[in-house]
């Protein structure tokens, strides 16, 4: 098992447990550690980076949530299998940003980014007037050049510049607006449904009628508790899995 030689710096824009996970993070996407590998043990880890304990295992719990890591009380943590696309299920984070955590390059490809009037139930969600804008945006992410997920997103025009236009959107939703004093994704409510609806592949890209997808529905609240973004994504089973770390009352 490597260590940094020496105590890692970490920066100071964010809390000592997240710039903690986001170096390690870095370290597994540059294959420092490859599937199976064990990681330091906490205690190297404490000592390497000079941070409690605590500090420590926050930091391995949100790798793990990631699906980067595969933790066993009493032997340590371990780097997961890489083969596949995995997501924390609580992580508010981009399907971009995912990918490229994990290590593997994304991609994404438009059907269209049209903004349009928004229709009654738009209205409703967002709670807009009846002549309100939203920008459409239909898209499919790719990761390593295979197609992952589908997504079909909606966001009320006031949540960009007044000077958008939609083809300036290229990439993730959420670092444009963060680039732009857009809305900040503070929480989201999400349904989760495994489906077979073949109508949501647009480009025929071959996948049989009976494809499962996992569908994940959600409304996201911006930092003054506003909706702004409607998003239905559907991922291709087995090619996106999610996690979801569950733990007993106390710890």
């Amino acid at each position: 098992m490597t260590v940094p030689a020496g105590r890692a710096k970490l920066g100071d824009r964010k809390s000592l447990p997240v710039r903690l996970a986001e170096d390690l993070r870095d370290r597994l996407a540059r294959r420092e550690w490859r599937q199976g590998d064990q990681l330091p043990t906490e205690a190297e880890l404490v000592t390497a980076y000079g941070v409690s304990r605590a500090t420590v295992r926050q930091a391995l719990k949100t790798l793990e949530s990631q699906g980067l890591i595969i933790t066993h009380r009493g032997r340590g943590s371990f780097v997961a299998d890489d083969s596949m696309i995995r997501a924390g299920m609580q992580e508010l984070t981009s399907i971009t940003s995912t990918i490229r955590e994990m290590g593997h390059v994304p991609k994404m490809i438009y059907h269209h980014r049209v903004v349009r009037p928004a229709k009654p139930d738009e209205c409703d969600t967002f709670d807009l007037p009846e002549n309100a804008e939203v920008l459409d945006i239909q898209r499919k992410i790719l990761a390593d050049d295979i197609t992952v997920c589908y997504s079909y997103d909606v966001l009320p025009r006031w949540a960009f510049p007044a000077d958008f236009q939609a083809a300036d959107l290229t990439g993730s939703v959420f670092a444009y607006l963060a680039e732009h004093g857009g809305p900040t994704p503070l929480r989201a409510l999400a349904r989760v449904h495994a489906v077979t609806r073949p109508e949501v592949v647009w480009d025929k890209e071959g996948l049989a009628d009976d494809q499962l997808f996992v569908l994940l529905d959600q409304l996201h609240y911006d930092q003054r508790s506003r909706p702004f973004m409607h998003t239905t994504s559907y991922f291709i089973e087995g090619r996106f899995n999610f996690t979801v770390v569950r733990t007993s009352p106390g710890r």
